[in-house]
């Protein structure tokens, strides 16, 4: 599996970023309680934001459940 994905829509001028980058600035943003919306820095559609949006998802704090909570 490549470790590499591309982050632009103009093949005209490919961009390539490593995953790992990507994945560092997803967890750093996640953690900083940005929106997903304004931390990712790649065009909508790419890999680069497909893979920056699955990583920026699974980084957000866990919610604490609300146990004895009855309706």
């Amino acid at each position: 599996m490549s470790q590499l994905v591309t982050a632009s829509n103009n093949p005209a001028i490919p961009m390539i970023v490593s995953k790992a980058t990507i994945e560092k600035q997803a967890t750093e943003a996640a953690g900083k309680g940005q929106s997903i919306n304004d931390a990712c820095p790649y065009p909508f559609g790419t890999e680069a934001a497909d893979h920056f949006k699955a990583v920026y998802l699974l980084a957000l704090p866990k919610q604490p459940t609300q146990q004895g909570a009855a309706a």
